[in-house]
């Protein structure tokens, strides 16, 4: 094992990925890279009510000093076809940098000495090869989440399809 990528979109399950992967990045002496996939295909109901709950939007507004109220509008969903406008793109981008610099925090306070950070946008398993092959990655770890049998048939998940098309090891956390 020579490094380490943790993809985190700020969830639970992805918080037990970040753990899991900088206790190994600790313990092997090895540098960590982490993650985030930009979310511009997500409902954008969706990402305020996560960054909602995860109190991003605060966080990450204070920081930014952007208007949030950009993503609960109706007018020009953030997320739809079109180009999203200055604000939505400053928005996103903003939750994101939030995302990753509290993964940055928590990994580094359970030991892992190199770490960066590191995003992207679009199909986010694409974007996590990527980002993995990107950081010279020989261990990809990821959060797996519980979609139920029947959705994951008809949609698969992100972990199911890093997991088929990585060239290296993967590692799914529950």
């Amino acid at each position: 094992m020579k490094h380490i990528f943790v993809a985190t979109d700020g969830s639970d399950t992805a918080m037990k990925a970040i753990d899991m992967a900088a206790e190994m990045a600790a313990k092997f002496d090895v540098p960590l890279t982490i993650g985030h996939v930009l979310q511009y295909a997500r409902p954008s109901a969706e990402i305020a009510r996560m960054a909602e709950i995860e109190h991003l939007a605060q966080s990450a507004s204070k920081k930014s000093k952007v208007d949030f109220q950009v993503l609960t509008g109706h007018s020009g969903d953030l997320f739809s076809d079109t180009r999203p406008s200055g604000d939505v793109v400053a928005a996103v981008t903003a939750i994101g940098d939030e995302i990753l610099h509290r993964a940055e925090s928590r990994a580094t306070e359970l030991g892992a000495r190199k770490v960066n950070t590191m995003s992207d946008q679009g199909d986010p398993a694409d974007a996590i090869l990527d980002l993995a092959t990107e950081a010279e990655a020989d261990v990809i770890v990821v959060g797996h989440r519980g979609l139920g049998r029947l959705k994951t048939l008809l949609l698969g998940s992100v972990a199911q399809k890093v997991l088929q098309n990585a060239d290296c090891t993967v590692i799914s956390v529950r």
